[in-house]
């Protein structure tokens, strides 16, 4: 850091204070000789005048300059022979050197004070800057936010424009109202590299550098760059955490799903290959109405297999957005009526109970989806509801949302699964159970995806007076 009390460039201001001050006390020394004061008091004034000049003036070189002035101007005015430089009286000689002796030491301990008090005031605002640079980063999160904040800081402390590249993208960053960056620029720039744990992050391009960068805004500069590169750093790992944990739970849910499935398929498997079995190896021996039976055993597994598998392959569509919606205006009866063809069983077993409003509803949908919904809904209510239980689909509309409401008056959602039961692999054993009966608890999630995906809700609770409650949102208007 430069030594403004070292400055040996000519200054008229302080030359001018020097001759003024000198001045001054050859003529205080002058009204004290008249007065009858003795000489020795007038050396007094004169070291107070060297004081002065120090304190008024920066830099060692006036200050002596204005002691040797000193001991001069006294000889010349007070000593014998008077108005000469010549030295009649060895006392007058001894208390000359001495003065001057005096004048030096004490105007070098006021320099050396006055510069270290500047140093502490310079350290003070420079501890200050760095206090403000370090919390004005701590809070900062995201790439480009912190980029931003470090070039914001250099033209707030220092007054420079910069370019920020990072080496892990081919985005520039810039202070506002620069031009494009060039590689090609190579004048009045100072390149600071951004460097990291173990690694170069990105390179600082300080431009528009037309005046020096003295020690105090170089430590800036490069404590800013150094905030920035741990700030980033700090984002760089939790980016790294956070896709490691998000691989860590994607192979969770492939070991999960290949568990569920590998059991869940070995089950209805098991069953085909069994009832096969049975009536090979004893065909001649089985009545029709039992080989009828197996058989239709057989096609109940294949068709809860053929399920199955369809819900796994809709799920991974979802779940890497390869989705695409043929949305078309469909009447809302018509859709009950579709749903109702999936499900004979239901409809013929009396314990189902149909209403829809008189009017014609039109809703912008994919009708197959939606009727996949409905079907899934009703094909668990169904079963899980309880064999004595009505199931209850209901169609209306609720402000600019057609809604369709499944219930039953069965047993309702354990409490416990309640708020999860559109998360994938929910499922219990029968009788407290609200998801596909052998499934891989993915039937719910892939009703939720497919009524997101047309900017509807999905929702499910209990009700009050027993059974369960799921509404289907969907808006009347395309958005």
């Amino acid at each position: 850091m430069k030594n403004n009390f070292d400055n040996n460039k000519f200054n008229f201001k302080y030359f001018t204070n020097v001759i003024f001050i000198c001045t001054m006390s050859v003529i205080l020394s002058i009204i004290m000789n008249y007065m009858g004061i003795g000489k020795e008091n007038s050396l007094m004034v004169f070291i107070v005048g060297v004081l002065t000049v120090t304190i008024l003036t920066s830099g060692y070189i006036y200050s002596a300059t204005a002691a040797v002035l000193s001991v001069l101007l006294f000889n010349y005015f007070f000593t014998e022979p008077y108005h000469s430089l010549q030295i009649s009286n060895s006392d007058d000689v001894i208390l000359i050197v001495f003065f001057l002796i005096a004048s030096l030491i004490s105007s070098t301990m006021t320099s050396k004070l006055q510069y270290q008090t500047e140093v502490s005031k310079r350290n003070e605002r420079t501890a200050r800057l760095l206090y403000d640079i370090t919390k004005g980063f701590l809070n900062v999160t995201g790439r480009d936010n912190i980029v931003l904040k470090g070039i914001n800081f250099i033209k707030d402390y220092v007054g420079f424009d910069c370019y920020v590249k990072l080496d892990a993208c081919e985005q520039v960053y810039s202070t506002e109202g620069l031009p494009d960056y060039v590689d090609s620029v190579t004048t009045n720039i100072n390149i600071i590299p951004i460097k990291g744990v173990g690694k170069k992050l990105g390179v600082m391009k300080i431009v528009n550098c037309n005046v020096p960068i003295t020690d105090e805004i170089d430590m800036l500069i490069k404590a800013i760059v150094h905030q920035m590169a741990i700030v980033l750093d700090r984002e760089f790992i939790y980016e790294e955490r956070q896709k490691i944990r998000v691989d860590m739970e994607s192979e969770h849910l492939k070991s999960t799903l290949l568990r569920s499935i590998s059991h869940d398929l070995r089950t209805p498997l098991t069953g085909i290959k069994g009832a096969g079995e049975l009536i090979l190896e004893s065909y001649d021996s089985l009545d029709p109405k039992s080989v009828k039976k197996l058989a239709s055993d057989i096609c109940d597994e294949s068709a809860w297999l053929i399920k199955t598998v369809q819900n796994i392959l809709d799920m991974t569509r979802f779940s890497e957005g390869r989705i695409t919606l043929n949305k078309d205006f469909e009447a809302v009866d018509d859709i009950v009526n579709q749903t109702l063809s999936h499900v004979p069983f239901l409809n013929s077993s009396g314990r189902l109970h149909v209403i829809v409003p008189d009017e014609i509803i039109l809703v912008p949908v994919e009708g197959k989806l939606i009727v996949q919904v409905l079907v899934n809904l009703l094909d668990n209510a169904y079963k899980y509801a309880g064999e004595e239980a009505d199931v209850f689909l209901k169609a209306y509309t609720d402000g600019d949302f057609a809604v369709f409401e499944i219930s039953d008056n069965g047993a309702g959602i354990d409490p416990e699964i309640l708020n999860r039961v559109f998360d994938g692999f929910v499922t219990k054993q029968k009788n407290n159970i609200v998801d596909s009966h052998l499934g891989v608890g993915l039937g719910l999630t892939i009703c939720k995806e497919i009524i997101t995906a047309h900017k509807g809700a999905i929702s499910a609770e209990n009700n009050v007076t027993g059974g369960a409650v799921f509404k289907v949102r969907l808006p009347l208007e395309v958005e």
